[in-house]
């Protein structure tokens, strides 16, 4: 009898501590004070630079399949081109990164001017980055290699002073029970306990990025139940909004309040303006994350600079990525990039870390303002070289202010012009390039604060026509407009800025010339915007190579039908530029219609990349579909032209993400191709 009692007892006891376990609830960390989010994010947004590493099983065939170029992003080619998971294994299975050397990666991030490191710990396809002990499917255990990469990374990070974080894919293409039902048992037997492992054997982690959360099995309550289980392991990490279901598709930010997750995480695009919301944009240097050996389609060191000052100047981070090949080596083409943003940053790093947000982050299309996070001083950034002055509308200086230019240790001459403008002289020695103290984009430093501006005059035509160059047939009409009811608008026609004595704008303008229209807001004779610019520029007069384009306005996965819908705007365009046509960086469509002049008979190849999705057609006959989401692998068709006019009609469409369209024309006897604008027909 006591033995069943002592039995009984025991079993009690288990299942009250059994039950108390199961509805033991988790700290609630989701709804934390904004001072105390504050002081956790605070070194991540002072750091605004970072470098993303994709790296893993994926290096091995690096973009090649059975000998062809699978399209795609390198990372996605067991899914792209449909591997099977055994036949899959068999690249892991020869990934030996024998080259790879930690000190050596984190010291190229280091030079760069890169505060952090983001490394995929796990990307979709399964293949685990360290010596994890809930499968042998991982660097250690699988390979000839037979060293935990991370353990290395994070030493030599902390050797450094580089913070690292890791990436962590939610969706698992290798994983049985990442699918379907058993996916609770992954969840809880398999992605916990690894990210325990990741956040408990590698130091001071810092940030843990997510990705894969668009799968049907992963919810909004599941991405919160982990961001909580992550932050009781650690409970100073940062986390990207990417731990559950709130995030726009590529254009990253959240749908509206109350989701997980401490950043937005924007994918190959840049915000259009500031947010209230931490964020961070990652990007590659070329087309793809991963290592593909047939992708040289490097940015500039120009763009990289821009885009970190356009970020910086809009309150974000940059997290540039890098993808190592299977040998360990972090392609030569990356490193001489990082090499020259680092320089760059040498010269002009303190209007990049640790500054905040300007009343306006830009001024025109080529600078951008930061402050310092005392706000004493406001660093105009320009990205072109300004010549022998540069003039500045949106800052007013202190008086008996020392300007500088970073770099360049003499004050500069400046004054303010009877437009109360900020007029910054330069040396002449200046104009010479050699002498600049730096390449790519040049940083002015006033002591001064913002002069309040309200947005520039709206110049439109009556079809809706706007922006910085209008095309137009024979005449146009001219309107302006201001959100100011007491303002004034002042217009100039002769290139000269406007002036309190300049023409007033009080009725629609009738062109038929050629003309670039400048205007600005006054009240009382004192400037109240900024400065707008539109080139209108006649198409037939000037006899202009030129395509019709129609744009319109909607979220699409594929092209849609645009016949049945009615475009937001007409016009004419002397090349495919995105830009000029549109002013939005998500949520559009283009159709540019017109006539190719083929100047001799015979072959042309023409060649169609784009993203998101694309089609060409000649004489209403489709030749090229480059249709879907997310990717800028070219499409190439030959067909046989004769000379003379051939119409020809291209579709584009872009959701969200990066953007990008290029259409490109070899005929015979052409050594290269061309931009299919050089064979416009003229109006």
């Amino acid at each position: 009898m006591k033995k069943q009692r002592y039995l009984f007892t025991m079993l009690l006891g288990i299942l009250v501590i059994g039950f108390s376990c199961s509805t033991h609830k988790q700290k609630d960390y989701l709804h934390e004070s904004r001072e105390d989010y504050t002081k956790r994010i605070q070194w991540w947004k002072d750091a605004r630079f970072g470098m993303f590493i994709h790296w893993g099983a994926y290096s091995v065939p690096a973009g090649v399949y059975h000998g062809q170029v699978v399209p795609g992003a390198a990372e996605w080619i067991m899914y792209t081109a449909k591997i099977p998971v055994p036949e899959y294994e068999k690249f892991a299975r020869k990934f030996n990164p024998v080259k790879f050397n930690a000190e050596e990666w984190v010291k190229t991030a280091k030079a760069a001017g890169m505060k952090y490191i983001v490394i995929t710990a796990k990307h979709h396809e399964g293949f685990c980055m360290w010596h994890t002990k809930l499968t042998d499917y991982n660097i250690v255990d699988y390979t000839p290699y037979k060293k935990d990469v991370l353990k290395e990374l994070s030493e030599a990070c902390k050797k450094e002073g580089i913070k690292l974080g890791f990436y962590y894919s939610i969706m698992d293409w290798h994983n049985p029970l990442a699918h379907g039902d058993s996916f609770p048992r992954y969840v809880n037997e398999y992605m916990k306990p690894q990210l325990k492992e990741l956040l408990t054997r590698y130091g001071d982690i810092k940030i843990l990025w997510f990705d894969g959360e668009w799968i049907k099995e992963w919810t909004e309550e599941e991405g919160e139940d982990l961001y909580n289980y992550v932050r009781s392991l650690k409970p100073d990490i940062i986390i990207n909004n990417r731990v559950g279901k709130g995030r726009m598709g590529m254009q990253g930010m959240n749908k509206g309040k109350g989701f997980a997750g401490d950043f937005g995480t924007p994918e190959q695009g840049i915000l259009d303006s500031k947010s209230d919301i931490s964020w961070e944009t990652c990007m590659t240097m070329n087309n793809t994350w991963g290592f593909k050996q047939s992708d040289h389609n490097w940015k500039s060191v120009k763009t990289l600079v821009g885009n970190l000052v356009d970020i910086s100047s809009k309150g974000g981070n940059y997290l540039l990525n890098v993808g190592p090949d299977s040998e360990g080596v972090i392609p030569e083409a990356s490193v001489l990039r990082l090499k020259k943003m680092g320089r760059w940053l040498k010269t002009n790093g303190e209007a990049i870390y640790g500054t905040k947000t300007f009343r306006y982050f830009k001024e025109g299309d080529n600078i951008r303002f930061t402050t310092s996070a005392d706000g004493k001083y406001v660093y105009a950034i320009t990205l072109d070289w300004p010549g022998a002055s540069l003039s500045l509308e949106s800052v007013r200086a202190d008086r008996d202010a020392e300007i500088h230019l970073l770099g360049y240790e003499p004050p500069l001459k400046w004054k303010s012009d009877e437009n109360l403008d900020l007029l910054i002289h330069l040396p002449d020695k200046m104009m010479e390039e050699k002498i600049r103290p730096c390449r790519y984009a040049w940083t002015f430093k006033i002591p001064g604060e913002a002069f309040p501006l309200a947005d520039a005059p709206l110049i439109t035509t009556p079809d809706g026509a706007s922006g910085k160059e209008i095309l137009f047939k024979d005449t146009v009409s001219v309107l302006m407009s201001v959100n100011d009811p007491d303002a004034r608008i002042h217009y100039t026609e002769d290139g000269n800025l406007p002036v309190p004595f300049s023409p007033v704008y009080e009725k629609p303008l009738k062109l038929n010339r050629s003309v670039e229209i400048k205007a600005k807001a006054y009240k009382e004779g004192v400037k109240a915007s900024f400065t707008a610019r539109t080139k209108f520029l006649n198409v037939t007069k000037d006899h202009m190579p030129v395509a019709g384009f129609s744009y319109y306005e909607g979220l699409w996965d594929s092209l849609p039908d645009f016949s049945t819908l009615q475009p937001v705007k007409q016009g004419y365009t002397g090349n495919l530029s995105i830009r000029a046509v549109h002013p939005k960086n998500s949520g559009y469509g283009i159709v540019y219609t017109g006539n190719l002049i083929i100047p001799r008979s015979g072959k042309y190849t023409f060649s169609l990349s784009s993203d998101d999705g694309s089609r060409l057609f000649l004489r209403n006959k489709l030749l090229i579909d480059n249709d879907g989401l997310h990717g800028f692998d070219a499409k190439k068709a030959t067909i046989s032209l004769r000379r003379g006019r051939v119409p020809f009609r291209l579709e584009y469409f872009q959701a969200t993400g990066g953007q990008g369209l290029r259409l490109m024309l070899k005929g015979p006897d052409m050594k290269n191709m061309l931009p299919v604008s050089a064979f416009f027909d003229k109006m």
